[in-house]
């Protein structure tokens, strides 16, 4: 349980390190005179270093050990953090929120493994699952202190405290995580065939699937609801507020879909909550509403997004043997990045177009449709499903 909940926590760290861009961004826009299209690439960036960091560094923890990499993970969010918060343009927050994501992607697909690999099977999808929780917490937390910070202080040391927080974790998991790899100090690393191919191509190529189109909405309201949330009627410091209540969403929807992942099939959960969310997509976008109504819809709209996404890690679990889960975590949601670097561009350009909101929402219903289709098909070669009761 101690171990599960460190892992909560570097999850909500990663979701504070991602979301904070998002909550700066009107303030960045307006300073540097850019537009949502032009603005969308430090999204994107960030969202392509996750991508590098599942890819190339998570593997390398069935080598060396899911914990070395994690020290190392967040030793590269602090540092580039920390340069973040000096970037002078676009293009210099871009390149370094490609380190930022880096990091970031390499703790998520770690900490899924360590989950995995240490809880008791009858709980393992609900420790899995629930780990994702702590992202939205630790976005909802970075919203409510943006809002207070940003008129203070300002962007710039909102960044600055966003890197000592990835750095006093780096001690804390080197003293406390536990070492729960098979590592093999001296061999090479788990081919990426043995991994992902064989009996587990069908099943990695569904996760794939799942992952991009899962990404491509979530990153695309993740990235721009402060936006989405103006263009909804709201001031900007409610907008910013609508952004963290859409976390909160995020939150009781990933505890709550966990939690059912224990009695039901998790598959089938998972499709279910994401065919839901594009019909919470429509009515954000085609319905005229008061505050209250933007506020229940943001919350609803997490409860059934990430609650609904986030069941695509315990499942991912469910396919890959531990010696090799790192790997095929990893490259699921590296491979996923695809959407997710693919999501806020499109949204930002068809802001950017003055689309209607409802057709902006629109435009991400079949991604939905696609992800929790592939999630619905997977066959898990590992543990047999949760029957449905």
């Amino acid at each position: 349980m101690a171990i599960i909940a460190l892992c909560f926590v570097l999850n909500m760290v990663d979701g504070m390190d991602v979301l904070v861009v998002t909550y700066i961004s009107p303030a960045l826009q307006t300073l540097w005179a850019v537009s949502p299209a032009q603005l969308s690439i430090v999204f994107s960036a960030g969202l392509a270093g996750m991508a590098l960091g599942g890819l190339g560094l998570a593997p390398l923890a069935d080598r060396f050990g899911r914990k070395r990499m994690i020290v190392v993970a967040l030793t590269l969010m602090a540092g580039a953090m920390y340069a973040s918060s000096h970037a002078r343009s676009v293009t210099e927050l871009a390149l370094i929120r490609v380190v930022v994501g880096t990091g970031i992607g390499t703790v998520l697909a770690c900490i899924a493994a360590i989950a995995a690999r240490i809880a008791p099977v009858r709980h393992r999808n609900f420790a899995v699952g629930v780990l994702q929780a702590g992202y939205p917490i630790g976005a909802m937390i970075t919203g409510f202190v943006a809002v207070w910070a940003l008129p203070l202080v300002g962007w710039r040391s909102v960044l600055v405290g966003t890197a000592v927080v990835s750095a006093v974790f780096v001690p804390v998991v080197w003293l406390v995580m536990p070492e729960t790899a098979s590592a093999r100090p001296g061999q090479p690393a788990p081919r990426l065939r043995d991994a992902v191919g064989g009996t587990r191509r069908t099943a990695s190529l569904l996760l794939w699937a799942a992952t991009i189109g899962g990404f491509m909405a979530l990153y695309f309201v993740t990235s721009w609801i402060t936006r989405l949330a103006i263009e909804a009627g709201l001031p900007e410091q409610r907008a910013i507020v609508a952004s963290a209540i859409y976390n909160f969403g995020a939150f009781v929807g990933t505890v709550a879909s966990s939690l059912a992942a224990t009695r039901f099939d998790v598959r089938r959960l998972c499709a279910g909550l994401l065919f839901l969310t594009a019909g919470v997509f429509l009515w954000f976008g085609g319905v005229a509403m008061p505050l209250s109504g933007v506020l229940i819809t943001a919350f609803v709209m997490g409860v059934t997004l990430q609650g609904g996404y986030n069941l695509v890690y315990p499942i991912a679990a469910l396919a890959y043997p531990d010696d090799v889960r790192a790997t095929g975590i990893g490259w699921a949601f590296g491979i996923g990045r695809i959407g997710a670097f693919t999501g806020p561009l499109l949204g930002g350009w068809a802001l950017s177009q003055h689309w209607p909101l409802i057709s902006v929402f629109a435009l991400f219903c079949l991604p939905l449709a696609i992800a929790g289709t592939a999630a619905l098909k997977i066959r898990p070669e590992g543990l047999p499903l949760p029957a449905t009761p």
